[in-house]
């Protein structure tokens, strides 16, 4: 029994990695950044971040690895949220606030700055409140259900 509420366990907390919706709204971040492994400009930014992040709580920045499931969701709801153009879908893309961080050059690196230090000296809205995260992500889910169902497959043939 304690294998299938581990397995249960496993599940829900799968699901609430790629659907975003556990967490409650004073969970939400001031900062929600969006990277690549490998990639130098996001590396760049990533450092600006960390030397600001000890201004703002713990819980004030989010980072998301663009291929980690679900992370591409996210930001193409928050683009249509900020109503920017698909093109700007390169990394690094930061969100603070109201304002909208794209690439790692030294202008976007002080844009960056600029924007953590006004989060820091009065409340920001969260960028993630402006999308809605509670939508039930129907195509995540599926891909779940699929990759679930092929690993209970494979155990019973395993097992037989």
């Amino acid at each position: 029994m304690s294998g299938h509420f581990a397995a249960l366990s496993l599940l829900v907390l799968s699901f609430c990695a790629v659907a975003g919706v556990c967490g409650s709204a004073e969970d939400l971040p001031v900062v929600v950044a969006f990277y690549e492994e490998g990639c130098p400009d996001c590396a760049r930014i990533d450092e600006v971040l960390v030397a600001l992040a000890s201004d703002l709580p713990a819980s004030a920045v989010r980072r998301y690895e663009i291929s980690e499931p679900g992370s591409m969701r996210i930001l193409r709801r928050l683009m249509a949220a900020y109503e920017l153009a698909e093109k700007t879908a390169t990394v690094p893309i930061v969100f603070v606030g109201d304002t909208v961080v794209v690439g790692g050059d030294r202008s976007q690196e002080l844009r960056l700055m600029d924007a953590i230090s006004r989060c820091a000296r009065s409340e920001c809205p969260s960028p993630l409140a402006r999308i809605d995260l509670s939508a039930f992500p129907w195509r995540e889910v599926a891909r779940l259900a699929l990759l679930v169902g092929l690993v209970v497959l494979f155990a019973l043939l395993q097992f037989s």
